[in-house]
């Protein structure tokens, strides 16, 4: 029967969890997402790498996003705007 693989805690906080396997490497676990940022990482350094580097697509993918929905929105409500709000002196 296969025995279950053992990984060793590294480091744990409330969110996250560094574990090291010996023949698996370390894995960086974020529990307020609920997955892996890294998996079988050869050094410490390398899983918290690949957790920042997902960060950095997942908030570089969250502002265009935002971006977008906010020129739709503006683009939305500037159909309800009359000239007279327009005017410099109304402001």
């Amino acid at each position: 029967m296969n025995t279950p693989i053992k990984h060793v805690v590294i480091f744990k906080n409330d969110t996250i969890t560094l574990t090291h396997h010996e023949i698996q490497g370390y894995w960086l676990y974020d529990k307020t997402q609920g997955m892996n940022l890294a998996m079988r990482a050869k050094t410490e350094q390398d899983a918290f790498i690949q957790a920042i580097m997902y960060y950095q697509k997942s908030y570089s993918e969250a502002t265009k996003k935002f971006k977008d929905i906010t020129k739709k929105v503006d683009s939305f409500l500037e159909q309800f705007r009359d000239d007279e709000q327009m005017r410099p002196e109304n402001y």
